[in-house]
């Protein structure tokens, strides 16, 4: 939702689209994902070929009907150009699309076009490389091991993203090499991070005790940042050092925060936020196309699009995602019923 927010922010005046977190809310989600992953899987009953169904029927078939929707579209009716965008580089950028590799640098060629897919290929690299790797190795035996390398992952993170990343566009070539590797430097530190945060979770550690105990200041953190960033000094991707400690903090049931979190809304909108997710700058694109740029729409247009989103995610997440989730794990049991017998 607040990369959906942080897409319209043109909606706001001056510089309000700050306290949507730009491009960082990604790198919570990356934080996330270690998290839950760690979470969800142990080394003890892991089995490859199940959790990889697992994760193509959560993220691709909604991933696939975006991709093919933003090529009918807006890309092949508008941007294919012989010049700019020959139809040659489009088919391959699609077929690479296909597969989820195309943020992958050297493999890919970095063209998204849905725009926020560009994470699903970098979280993509996370489930079928990193993942397996990290659930078999032992994470760093002591609490401050484990913090020291949740602020160096951070750090990490955060100069790739501060030093070279590259927002370009169709033909647009990044003054650096470097800038390719960007999505999975940032999707692996997030990830790895999120996975040290699992790791004191689980052993309730003296880190996972004070960010429980004081989940309030760091929100406050949050907040200081944000303010921060909205008036100019700090670059609001400084708050990759804080995310994975806002995870952590989530885990206290007592906090404010973590009500907050866990009320009924706010899972709501958890169930249908990859939906949010990936469905919102089409939706947007083709409002553009509709009604012109955003800095000409009425605050009704606005309006508008808000519930045009919702609508849309809502329904996608119950005609495509629940049953085609459901449809792909089916064939998955009902395979290994038939290899039983």
């Amino acid at each position: 939702m607040a990369v959906a927010l942080a897409h319209f922010k043109n909606a706001f005046p001056a510089n309000a689209g700050a306290a949507f977190m730009w491009h960082n809310a990604v790198d919570l989600f990356f934080c996330l994902s270690g998290f839950t992953l760690s979470y969800v899987y142990s080394r003890d009953t892991f089995r490859f070929s199940d959790y990889l169904t697992a994760r193509i029927a959560r993220v691709y078939p909604l991933y696939l009907v975006c991709l093919i929707s933003a090529g009918a579209l807006y890309v092949w009716p508008r941007l294919i150009d012989p010049v700019t965008y020959p139809a040659s580089r489009a088919a391959l950028d699609f077929a690479l699309q296909l597969v989820m590799l195309n943020g992958w640098p050297v493999i890919g060629t970095g063209m998204h076009w849905d725009a926020p897919a560009w994470s699903l290929s970098a979280e993509w690299f996370c489930y079928v490389a990193l993942f397996p790797l990290l659930l078999f190795r032992n994470a760093p035996p002591t609490a401050a091991a484990r913090f020291l390398g949740i602020v160096l992952c951070s750090a990490v993170g955060y100069w790739l993203f501060a030093r070279y990343f590259f927002e370009g566009s169709i033909g647009s070539v990044p003054e650096s090499q470097v800038s390719y590797w960007v999505p999975l430097g940032r999707a692996t530190c997030g990830f790895v991070s999120g996975w040290l945060a699992f790791a004191s979770f689980q052993r309730r550690d003296g880190l996972h005790a004070a960010c429980t105990r004081f989940s309030g200041a760091i929100w406050c953190g949050v907040a200081l940042i944000v303010l921060l960033a909205y008036r100019g000094p700090t670059n609001p991707q400084m708050l990759v050092f804080v995310w994975p400690f806002v995870v952590l903090a989530g885990t206290g049931e007592d906090s404010l925060s973590s009500r907050l979190l866990g009320s009924k809304p706010m899972h709501f909108l958890g169930v249908i936020s990859y939906s949010i997710y990936m469905t919102h700058f089409i939706i947007l694109t083709t409002f553009m196309t509709t009604f012109g740029p955003l800095d000409t729409w009425s605050p009704a247009i606005f309006g508008l699009l808000a519930g045009t989103t919702v609508a849309v995610s809502i329904g996608a997440h119950v005609v495509l995602e629940v049953p085609a989730r459901d449809a792909i794990r089916g064939l998955r049991r009902l395979r290994r019923v038939q290899a039983g017998t």
